[in-house]
């Protein structure tokens, strides 16, 4: 869907005004010494709140800078990258686009993303408020080819509801991953076996990032994987032995709810599971029973988790006006009063500074989540450099031998040799 200059206001009347106080109070980046008129395009996938509020926001930004008007193409996410392939092969990219990390390296090995330290250096984009690690996790080879919209962060929901029914104690602040396994296994056995203490979390590469980072290594680095066999069989007999003893969902099950694990325990399946934070008030009001969200599993031994890119925004190298296109992004990422309409839709925000105007009316549940995020701002471990090309079938294939040791078709040492042997070959 296309929208130019002229379609516009989602927002009301009454957050315009009050938007438009805000903006007075906010410095805009220094302009570019040509003031002819500028058409810029911007990409973007999500829902209809998502498109709601990034179009209030582009409103907002057409109107401190007159000379430039933003056409703006967004929908959903199927198909989403390979239209914007397509419209690179066409040499017609948009200026501006929305793009997530693990495709990041891709773009960019490419030669089609603009360097936005040039913005930088021109006074067009301010890095104030960034974390460093977060700067690192967009730089590729010294060139910086995106800023990350929004930040999440992995995070652990319990239902205290069931557990509380059930009579076992969810695990306190600082618990580790033999407490997660207590809890579990208490869980199944006060049940008499009808309900699982947690998914089976195996086939989860997010979660065994954090798994790896705890114990000095990474998953994928910019080389390739940066973890050792012995560290992955851990990770995987960790999990067999959990459904060995009840204690995890049975392999049929965690089928049922791969992807989505946090649906089985909406549906009482489970009373624990992993989620990013930002997903945590969708869940929470998806049941009556209470869910309490913690941290991972023995983050306060040695964290694990980090900042995570929600998704990122990019300036093609295609672009006739790549400073103007930086001033929207830093409009968009930068700017209180874009943040106040932009919200925590696609997570926190990345600029530390910002934080308050994005979360000033966020209700109890999301304040939750966001405490999580905040901590892990304050106290997480550095954020990964970009997943080198080929991590997407690295993804795939790490789904893929789990659930082969889940069904028995495989054991873990054999699945680990294996994964590793086959992932090093994506990987080049």
């Amino acid at each position: 869907m296309f929208t130019g200059h002229h379609i516009r206001r989602v927002a009301s009347i009454g957050l315009a005004a009050t938007l438009a106080l805000s903006l007075a109070a906010c410095a805009a980046p220094a302009a570019p010494a040509d003031d002819e008129p500028v058409e810029l395009r911007i990409t973007w996938w999500g829902g209809d709140s998502r498109h709601e509020v990034t179009n209030a926001a582009i409103d907002l930004f057409e109107e401190e800078h007159p000379n430039i008007t933003v056409v703006r193409d967004f929908g959903g996410f199927d198909g989403y990258l390979d239209k914007v392939t397509t419209q690179y092969a066409g040499k017609n990219s948009p200026d501006v686009i929305q793009l997530y990390n693990d495709v990041l390296r891709e773009f960019s090995s490419r030669g089609q993303l603009f360097d936005l330290n040039e913005a930088v250096a021109a006074g067009n984009l301010s890095l104030d408020g960034w974390p460093q690690d977060v700067i690192d996790m967009n730089t590729i080879d010294g060139s910086l080819n995106a800023l990350t919209f929004g930040v999440s962060t992995h995070a652990f929901i319990f239902d205290e509801t069931k557990s509380a029914e059930l009579g076992v104690a969810i695990p306190e602040a600082g618990y580790t991953w033999d407490d997660l396994a207590d809890y579990a296994t208490a869980i199944s056995k006060a049940s008499g076996g009808s309900t699982s203490g947690v998914t089976d979390l195996s086939q989860g590469y997010q979660v065994f990032e954090v798994w790896a980072k705890q114990n000095g290594e990474e998953f994928l680095d910019a080389d390739g994987l940066a973890f050792t066999q012995g560290t992955l069989e851990d990770f995987w007999q960790y999990w067999a032995d959990l459904r060995a003893a009840g204690g995890a969902t049975a392999p049929d099950v965690t089928t049922e709810y791969f992807g989505t694990p946090y649906d089985a325990v909406v549906a009482g399946v489970a009373t624990s599971t992993f989620l990013f934070a930002n997903q945590y008030a969708g869940v929470q009001a998806n049941t009556p029973n209470a869910l309490a969200i913690d941290r991972m599993p023995s983050e306060a031994k040695n964290p694990g988790q980090y900042l995570r890119a929600a998704m990122n925004l990019a300036v093609s190298s295609q672009s006739k006006h790549p400073q103007e296109a930086a001033m929207l992004i830093d409009f968009l990422l930068n700017s209180e009063a874009a943040n106040e309409i932009l919200g925590i839709d696609r997570g926190l925000p990345s600029n530390g500074n910002v934080v308050a105007a994005a979360t000033a009316k966020v209700d109890e549940v999301t304040a939750k989540a966001n405490a999580i995020i905040e901590a892990v701002r304050k106290d997480g471990a550095p954020a990964p450099v970009p997943a080198p090309t080929g991590a997407a079938a690295v993804n795939t294939l790490f789904q893929e031998f789990a659930q082969q040791v889940q069904f028995g078709q495989k054991s873990v040492k054999d699945a680990a040799a294996e994964f590793m042997a086959q992932a090093a070959s994506e990987l080049g």
